[in-house]
Order: structure tokens, then sequence, then C-alpha cells
């Protein structure tokens, strides 16, 4: 059995999706669903139970993994007491219910914790590196996450949900000034399930960034969207203060080991290829 953390989340819910594309139905599934039609991510998939994120297993018996999503991922989240007891304290004990059982565990990080180059620049990216500091097992620094299932996460999804909704609602697209300065290493999130699920049958524990190592500016992530979607004016706005301070000029992985470890970074999709998937998504009006 796999033990899957933050399962009716944006990543947990693909991860839980694509493990069952692969046969595995034997999930033990950890989430609150917070938020509005959260549940709706679950409808469909195959698992033995759902629990609050806040229960423990008694019972290592049989459990193979633990997979570890479960986390505030608000990176505006001022309230460090709120997301120490999220963030810090349940992987602490996931990781330590791991330790304990000699269970492997692969924990979601996050590429935030790099900063400009001087580390993390927020409450959410310091929680995630004081995380990691106690953890003996696979640790995944995902870079910039789009795809199925982020439409709950509000202000925190996808810059590229925001500009589809936006076109489609207002025929204009809205972009920061100076954005072909700003660069993303974004990732499509069927290439992290599929990355984890790699994890799973060939467990090395290490520190590993998860993108596609290629960097690309949003000026051209935003045309690439609106190319796709054949319609959207561009507009141009000033960054808000509340981001302007702690924001990630230019993210780019450095995928050295996972392509050591076997992970074919090469088979990644592209920006373009990722957003006209995501983009047909999109259209359906269906969830993952």
């Amino acid at each position: 059995m796999i033990v899957v953390t933050g399962a009716g989340g944006f990543i947990g819910s693909v991860v839980v999706g694509y493990l069952n594309s692969q046969g595995i139905t034997d999930l033990i599934l950890f989430d609150d669903l917070p938020t509005g039609n959260q549940y709706k991510n679950l409808i469909g998939k195959q698992y033995i139970s759902l629990h609050s994120a806040d229960e423990m297993l008694t019972d290592a018996e049989d459990i193979e993994y633990v997979i570890h999503l479960g986390a505030n991922s608000n990176t505006l989240e001022r309230d460090w007491a709120s997301l120490y007891k999220t963030n810090v304290c349940s992987t602490r004990r996931w990781n330590q219910f791991c330790a304990e059982n000699n269970i492997p565990f692969i924990f979601a990080s996050s590429a935030a914790v790099y900063g400009n180059g001087q580390g993390p620049m927020n409450h959410y990216a310091f929680s995630k590196a004081v995380s990691e500091n106690e953890i003996n097992g696979v640790v995944l620094r995902l870079f910039n996450v789009y795809g199925p299932n982020e439409y709950h996460k509000g202000r925190m999804a996808s810059t590229i949900m925001h500009w589809y909704n936006q076109i489609q609602e207002t025929g204009q697209y809205k972009i920061f000034e100076g954005s072909r300065q700003l660069r993303r290493d974004l990732i499509h999130v069927e290439d992290v399930a599929k990355t984890i699920y790699h994890f799973v049958l060939n467990y090395q524990p290490g520190t590993y960034d998860l993108g596609t190592g290629v960097s690309v500016d949003f000026e051209t992530v935003a045309d690439t969207v609106a190319a796709t979607m054949c319609k959207g004016n561009k507009n141009f706005i000033i960054m808000p203060e509340d981001l302007k301070a702690q924001y990630q000029k230019d993210t780019k992985a450095d995928t050295t080991a996972l392509r050591n470890f076997g992970v074919d970074v090469s088979e990644f999709l592209t920006i373009k290829n990722g957003i006209e998937n995501y983009v047909e998504y999109l259209n359906s009006n269906t969830f993952y």
C-alpha cells in the first residue's frame, strides 16, 4: 500500500490518478479537502480510504511508500505558526513514521528554497527548507507546476490558468511590466506525477530539482496561451508590492541528478506542448 498526503490537492490528485493508471489502487489518502469543490478531484479515483490531514497511521504493516505532498502552498502566507504546523510538523511526523518503520519517504519540497540565489524569500519557502533539513529520503524541489486540477488554488494557481480565464472572460490577459526579464522553469503536473512514480519504482534518497531544465520568460508564456486560444489582447500592469519583495526573477532546474538517476527529462512536455495540452483540458471543463 502507498500513502499519499495532500491527495485531494492539485498535484496530489494527479499523482493518485497516475498511480491508478499504472494499476495501483491500494492507496491510503490524507487530505482535509478545504476548498470549495475540491472533493471532485477524487471522484473516479480508486483508493482504500480517505483520512483527515491531522490523522496518522498507527500500523505500518503493508505500507510500502509514503508520498508526502500535503502542505499550505500559499507563498503569501505570513502566519508562521500556521505554516509550522501544516508544513513542518506534518512533514516531521511522516518522516519519523517512515524512519521508524524503514519505509521509503518521498517529499515534495519547492524550488522556492533557492530564492534569487540567497535562500528563501518568504515564510512558505522557509518552511520547506526547515523540513528538508530533517529528511533522509527523496526530496523533490518542484519548480513551477501547472496543469489539471489547480482550479481551487485561487491566486496561487499558475499564471497559465489565470491567463486562460482572463482571455475567456474579458478577451484580454494581464501581464506584469518587464515580463521579458522574468523567467520560469514551468513543468506540467503529469510530468511531476510520472517522475514521482519513477521514484516509487526506483527509490534512491537524495535531493533532486524537478523541472524541465528550461527557463522561459513570462511574456512568451502568456503569448503562447493567447496563440493557442487564437484570441486575447495583452494588457501590461504593475506588479503588486506584496509580490515584488519576494519575486524570483529566474528559475531553472538543474536536472543533472534526475538524469543520472534514469529520468528521461527530454520526454517532459515543452512549454508549447504543455500549454496546448492544458488549454485543451480546460476547454473540456472536466477534472483529471
